[in-house]
């Protein structure tokens, strides 16, 4: 009985630090949508200045 709680009690928190990671990967990936690497080239049509930062809801 105590091994199956222990194994138990493993595989919760395995689950748990899955789902804490797989949570930041997804705000890592949102932060990256959002930011612009480059201000245009000059010359060129488009954006006038550098994109503003949004926070990330």
């Amino acid at each position: 009985m105590n091994a199956f709680l222990t194994a138990a009690a493993f595989v919760v928190l395995i689950a748990a630090a899955a789902y804490v990671i797989h949570r930041l990967n997804l705000q890592h990936a949102d932060r990256i949508a959002v930011y612009r690497y480059s201000a245009p080239r000059p010359g060129r049509r488009g954006r006038a200045g550098p994109q503003q930062h949004h926070a990330p809801r």
